[in-house]
């Protein structure tokens, strides 16, 4: 019982070690020169300037943050159900480890559902493509922002529209589909939408 105790703990250890890691996502993040270079204009006069730079720095960010995140849990995930299946080998194995022959093979079960668990959750809930689409959004918001940098800003507002397309693109990835004109609401809806108001 002791032994389970011990096992239990140590897994909790290890789930609080990796929920502290990725929480601080963003201290440890690349891209810290974008952010350098559109604090300037983020804090300029002009305002039409700052508010589209502040909303690709702020969209970058944030889709940086969810992308470790998505990482973290996809890769955790799978080397955990790496660990915990070949554990599950090993302890049956390993002669003086445990002597406890129920004991051992009830230490083997747990690990190995656990890694199917994990592998189930991580596939079921589609973790890889969540951090996949977040990361590809990210490096586009990132060319975007130098783009802004490039072109000092001019015309801020086009890059409203620009950051929305890479946004409703990541949208589509994570649902699995690039059929982003099924999503949208048609002009005729609109229309009628707005005059029902």
């Amino acid at each position: 019982m002791q032994r389970y105790a011990i096992l239990l703990l140590s897994v909790i250890v290890l789930a609080a070690v990796a929920i502290v890691y990725f929480s601080g996502t963003k201290d440890h993040l690349r891209g810290e020169m974008l952010t350098v270079s559109l604090e300037p204009v983020i804090e300029g006069k002009d305002l039409e300037k700052a508010m589209a730079a502040k909303a690709i720095l702020g969209n970058y960010t944030e889709t940086r943050q969810i992308a470790a995140l998505w990482s973290g849990l996809y890769w955790g995930f799978a080397w955990a159900a790496a660990v915990l299946g070949a554990l599950s080998g090993l302890v049956l194995k390993l002669e003086s480890l445990i002597a406890d022959e129920k004991v051992k093979k009830d230490i083997a079960a747990l690990f190995t559902v656990a890694a199917a668990i994990m592998i189930t959750v991580s596939t079921g809930g589609d973790f890889q493509r969540k951090w996949q689409a977040n990361r590809a959004a990210a490096a586009d918001i990132e060319h975007l922002g130098y783009e802004f940098l490039g072109k000092r800003g001019e015309n801020p507002t086009q890059y409203y529209e620009k950051l929305s397309e890479i946004l409703l693109r990541r949208h589509m990835s994570i649902l699995g589909t690039s059929d982003k004109q099924s999503h949208l609401p048609s002009q005729t809806e609109n229309a009628g939408g707005s005059q029902g108001k």
